[in-house]
């Protein structure tokens, strides 16, 4: 078979239920000259035999079995193994409008861009129930490419109503150089160091850092679909270490790869910005699993953190909108139960 143009790498881990679904819709495009790369992460259900039957089916389907190592270690086995000129990752439990890669590639060839970024839906029980696309659309090239899309993924300045203007937490939101990807070695780290999905934000940071010919459309062609059995909907004891820990390793790259002093300044408010937000999640997750009192105990323990009463001494949260300005005052102020029940109205 010839190169194909898009490598589309979708990690299984026990998705019996939702599998068919996510491969139906990616095998079904209207854009055929696809490699479709299955890395099966030691599933324990019958995601291995769905993943063969389909094999059978489709002969641009490429499939490999690995040892459960996580959803990082599985994207990166598929990166070693793509031959596409761009690279599509898809979550096993999601799927894809079936015009996506069509859509897709014809806004990088019209454009000349060398990536891709878009918006998605928010599926539960089979119903959208919200759909996210940018607040910035177009082509951006060279320094406008880190002003208006590099940014953009750390954060939003302090008075932006809200944390982002691009969906990008999820690498599935993109599509991808595999070039600009070889070129600069860029790969997912351990999700064990990170929270959950988080470690998504380093391989876009390091991506987006290089990238300087993006294409935004303001159009959702993805379906993400809640699931609750994924880390996302559990209650992690580590959280808030983790989340410590992946801002000072984003700060730590945006200064190695930002050399100009004014532009590091501003991804510095915006990560600052992002990990607030980052702890207004903590505090939700705290009071939606614990009573008060245990749960005020753990957030007291969060607003006495050095790390981020550092970040609320250096960054302006004060022009901040309303709504995240009442969080910003309860850390500032270590007021644990007033975090509390403003952590259980807002999770609400």
């Amino acid at each position: 078979m010839s190169q194909p143009k898009i490598s589309v790498i979708i990690p299984v881990y026990n998705s019996e239920k939702y599998l068919k679904r996510c491969l139906d819709s990616v095998i079904y495009q209207t854009f055929k000259d696809l490699e479709i790369i299955l890395i099966d992460d030691g599933s324990k259900d019958g995601s291995a035999r769905i993943c063969e039957e389909y094999k059978k089916m489709d002969n641009r389907i490429v499939l490999l079995r690995q040892p459960n190592r996580g959803q990082g270690f599985a994207r990166n086995n598929g990166l070693k193994m793509a031959t596409g000129m761009y690279i599509s990752f898809v979550d096993s439990d999601d799927y894809i409008k079936l015009d996506m890669y069509e859509k897709l590639l014809g806004a990088i060839e019209s454009t000349g861009a060398e990536t891709c970024l878009f918006g998605f839906h928010r599926v539960n029980d089979g119903e959208i129930k919200h759909t996210r696309t940018n607040d910035i659309s177009g082509t951006f090239k060279g320094r406008e490419a880190l002003d208006k899309i590099f940014l953009n993924i750390l954060g939003t300045e302090p008075s932006c109503y809200n944390d982002f203007r691009i969906s990008w937490h999820s690498p599935c939101l993109s599509l991808f150089s595999l070039g600009l990807i070889q070129e600069h070695n860029i790969s997912f780290p351990s999700e064990g160091d990170f929270v959950g999905y988080k470690e998504d934000s380093l391989f876009n940071l390091d991506y987006y850092s290089h990238a300087l010919n993006v294409t935004v459309l303001n159009e959702a062609f993805y379906y993400y679909c809640l699931n609750p059995n994924t880390t996302t909907t559990k209650y992690n004891e580590n959280r808030f270490t983790l989340e410590v820990g992946l801002h000072k390793e984003m700060l730590r790259r945006t200064a190695e790869y930002i050399k100009d002093e004014d532009l590091f300044v501003r991804a510095e408010e915006r990560l600052n910005r992002t990990f607030l937000a980052a702890v207004r999640n903590c505090v939700m997750h705290i009071s939606a699993f614990f009573s008060y009192k245990d749960g005020r105990q753990r957030i007291k323990d969060m607003c006495n953190d050095p790390a981020l009463q550092d970040v609320l001494s250096r960054y302006p949260w004060k022009k901040n909108p309303f709504k995240y300005r009442l969080f910003n005052y309860g850390f500032t102020k270590h007021m644990p139960g007033f975090l509390y029940y403003l952590g259980k109205l807002k999770k609400k």
